[in-house]
This record gives C-alpha cells, sequence and structure tokens, in this order.
C-alpha cells in the first residue's frame, strides 16, 4: 500500500520519467518504445486503483414524509457544512431556519439540543410553522475540508426519521499528494451532494 500510495502521490515525477525514457529508447526501436508505453499504462492503471472519489450513501428512514416538507430548521451545532447545506436547501425552493435562527427559537420555546429531538419537543416546532428538523454533522480533514459527515431529517409532525444521508470525502494516495488535493471536495461540493441525497429521500 506504501508502494501504491508513493505512485499516485508522485504523478509528475513518473510521467517526467516516461518522457525521459522515450527519448533515450527511441534510438532502440520500436520495442522499446512499446515497453515505455505499457510502463504508461501500467503507472495509470495503478494510479486509478489508488484514488477514490466522495462517496454518499442514503441511510434508511423509518418513514415516509405524511406531509410536504417546505419549512426546515438547522440544528444549531452543525456548523459551517450545516449552513452550506441550508444555502443548498433554499436554492431549491425549502424554507429554510438557519442556525442561529434556530438556537434563539430553542431559547423562547426553553428547548436545548436533546429535547428538541425528543416528540414534545418536535412538535413545538410544528407549532412554530416548521415541518423539519435538520441535524448536520461533519468532521474535519488534515486540509481544512470536511473528511466525513451525517445528515438526518425528523418530521416534527411524529418524530420519525424521513431522510438521512453519510458522506465520505474522496482520496488519492499520500495525504496532501497532488492526486489527493485532486480528488478532495471542498465546503461546497459537499454540501451540493448531501443536499442533493436528501432532497432525493423527501420526493
Amino acid at each position: 500500500m506504501k508502494l501504491v500510495a508513493s505512485i499516485c502521490g508522485n504523478i509528475r515525477t513518473e510521467m517526467l520519467t516516461i518522457q525521459i525514457n522515450r527519448g533515450v529508447f527511441g534510438v532502440e526501436g520500436n520495442r522499446m518504445k512499446r515497453h515505455v508505453a505499457l510502463f504508461g499504462i501500467f503507472i495509470f492503471v495503478i494510479t486509478l486503483s489508488a484514488c477514490a472519489a466522495s462517496r454518499v450513501s442514503a441511510v434508511p428512514s423509518t418513514a415516509k414524509p405524511g406531509m410536504p416538507i417546505r419549512t426546515i430548521a438547522l440544528a444549531p451545532a452543525g456548523g459551517l457544512l450545516a449552513d452550506a447545506v441550508g444555502v443548498e436547501l433554499s436554492n431549491r425552493g425549502f424554507v429554510v431556519i438557519d442556525t442561529s435562527t434556530t438556537s434563539k427559537l430553542m431559547i423562547r420555546l426553553n428547548l436545548n439540543e436533546v429535547e428538541i429531538t425528543k416528540p414534545e419537543g418536535l412538535a413545538k416546532l410544528k407549532e412554530q410553522g416548521i415541518d423539519a428538523y435538520l441535524s448536520v454533522m461533519a468532521a474535519g480533514g488534515y486540509d481544512q475540508q470536511p473528511q466525513s459527515a451525517s445528515a438526518r431529517m425528523n418530521s416534527t409532525q411524529n418524530g420519525q426519521i424521513i431522510a438521512g444521508v453519510t458522506w465520505q470525502n474522496g482520496w488519492g494516495g499520500r495525504a496532501g499528494s497532488i492526486a489527493d488535493r485532486v480528488m478532495r471536495k471542498g465546503l461546497s461540493d459537499a454540501a451540493v451532494e448531501i443536499t442533493d441525497a436528501l432532497a432525493k429521500n423527501l420526493q
């Protein structure tokens, strides 16, 4: 695995070596040129096998929405990724209560972050015209980009999970290598992929 990661993390060095080899071996005939070409293909295949794109998976929901979901409140502890998901949901036509407003609403309703996820707390949100409560949790990577995340949406009508996803960032060989930076997604891209999966679950 260390060899594979090294190859994936040093693509430019390997490709430069191939170019030099072509110049040296070109005088030795077509057979050596074919060897160089085959070696280049081998490096390319190994590189692909040592990289992976970001992945998003739907979490099985406990129920389908009993009513149309229009207004969604974001859990206060979601951070920047929750805010980014909120923007994407708003772009798709949902009314989004941002994390700051939800926090103020919880104070007014005398609810903490544990109580608000219980049926009684969700019922109080429903009384405020909110259809769903969305919790987004994220873990950061070495490059300040999200490494992994999960999102769970509960109906305020019955408290059940109506949509949920897990997300994992891409990688490419050694952390911080050129290939790794190419494969990894930033905050906005992660938010788009998570929101697409959530919206699909709500259809």
